[in-house]
């Protein structure tokens, strides 16, 4: 008779994640069986509430309304922390690495501020840290970084890694919709929060960039140290704008380093029509990367949703019972580069595309053009259709490459000028 290995497992919080991650356990144990020689049994799942009915219903024996009874459990192999926030979840964690039990995490919130400490902690303790559904759900973003790009240096990464604001872009850009009226469908379709901010604002992606550089570039920076800006003063103009000057807007993370010099920012941001990230619409998530041995790579997919992050919980599970099964510590050591700098988002170089909203009248086109030439910013092109002497109308204008605080200080001058009527639109060009 083939005598497998058991890997007992604790599932902390059964919202739509953990849920259908049991039922997934449950439904293919013997799939996952035949596949790895080990049977995945989950012993105990915590939650605050079971009044909420879910697909699968754990028997009651299985149930506890306490997470320590699955930390403290020396069956429990693999305590699976699904909670989200902050807290508890950094004391769970924790306190189950000490423990030496291995953790699986999708919370992007806590490992974008913690993932060097209990990356350490897990080597320490002789255990792991498994957190694929934190970035880009179903994608193998940290898979790749950690196993297939491991002998290369990552010098550029581009993301588009939030489902909702790229269905609100690619609404906006393919049925002509407004932002209100592309978020409230997003909303009505469930890819949208009620409350939105955290996607709209850019701080879901920038929070998901913080630990992609955390392997692509080994260095420990924090999402309150980088340029973060969302997508809700984009307006239908700049996506007709855009598209007429052969470009796309995407809300894009963005990581580049020139020797040890590295910078992040998250913003809207216009993409020519022929880089593989333009045709990434809707809910689907993309990371363009550029390394020394491979090239350039495009990884895409689902990114979004509970079968997505179900999927990168189940991956997470499988690997480390493997390792596990083993019996012998595979070591995970992870060392930041002590020599990465930061460069600051107002020192940030690239062109731009700007709308002014204007009174059209003699002298206007001079006036901004002089305010930027005293900045250091060169024109590159002008669109100006409308003519009406009596309203404001759009000029747009796109720049050769500019320094972030020149540009600033620069509008910030002409927004001032009694011919304008709006303040400036701002988004910056990529690639």
């Amino acid at each position: 008779m083939n005598m497998r290995k058991k890997i007992s497992i604790g599932i902390i919080g059964y919202g739509t994640v953990g849920s259908n991650t049991a039922a997934v356990l449950q439904k293919k144990n013997r799939f996952f069986a035949d596949r790895t020689g080990i049977d995945f049994h989950i012993k105990k799942i915590c939650d605050v509430n079971w009044d909420n009915k879910r697909d699968w219903m754990p028997p009651v024996s299985m149930r506890t309304n306490d997470y320590n009874d699955i930390i403290n459990d020396p069956e429990i192999n693999i305590v699976v922390e699904l909670i989200g926030k902050f807290h508890p979840a950094y004391e769970i964690i924790k306190k189950s690495l000490r423990q030496g039990k291995a953790v699986v995490t999708a919370n992007k919130f806590l490992l974008s501020k913690k993932l060097t400490e209990l990356l350490t902690l897990a080597d320490t303790s002789g255990s792991y840290l498994g957190f694929e559904a934190s970035v880009a759900g179903a994608i193998p973003v940290i898979k790749m970084l950690r196993e297939s790009f491991i002998g290369n240096r990552i010098n550029s990464v581009i993301g588009i890694l939030n489902g909702t604001t790229n269905y609100i872009l690619s609404s906006m850009t393919e049925k002509h919709q407004t932002f209100s009226d592309a978020l409230k469908s997003a909303q009505s379709l469930g890819y949208a929060e009620s409350e939105p901010s955290l996607d709209i604002s850019g701080k879901d992606s920038a929070q998901k960039l913080v630990i992609i550089s955390t392997y692509a570039f080994q260095c420990g920076i924090l999402d309150r140290d980088f340029l973060i800006e969302g997508i809700e003063r984009i307006e239908p103009q700049d996506i007709d704008f855009a598209r007429e000057l052969g470009y796309k807007i995407k809300l894009l993370a963005i990581g580049k380093r020139l020797d040890d010099t590295v910078f992040l920012k998250v913003h809207p941001a216009l993409i020519p029509v022929n880089h593989m990230l333009s045709d990434v619409e809707s809910v689907y998530n993309a990371v363009y990367f550029e390394g020394d041995l491979f090239g350039k790579t495009l990884i895409y997919g689902e990114g979004a949703g509970g079968k997505a992050a179900t999927s990168a919980v189940i991956a997470d599970i499988m690997e480390i019972g493997r390792k596990l099964y083993l019996g012998s510590y595979l070591s995970e050591q992870f060392i930041i580069n002590p020599h990465v700098k930061f460069q600051s988002s107002d020192e940030l170089k690239t062109r731009y595309y700007l709308r002014f909203t204007a009174i059209d009248r003699h002298g206007v086109l001079a006036s901004i053009a002089n305010i930027l030439g005293k900045n250091k910013i060169s024109i590159a092109s002008v669109i100006q259709k409308e003519e009406n002497p009596e309203h404001a109308v759009p000029i747009v204008m796109l720049t050769h490459a500019a320094i972030e605080k020149n540009l600033q200080k620069a509008v910030s001058t002409i927004d001032k000028l009694s011919c304008i009527r709006q303040p400036t639109q701002i988004i910056r060009i990529e690639g």
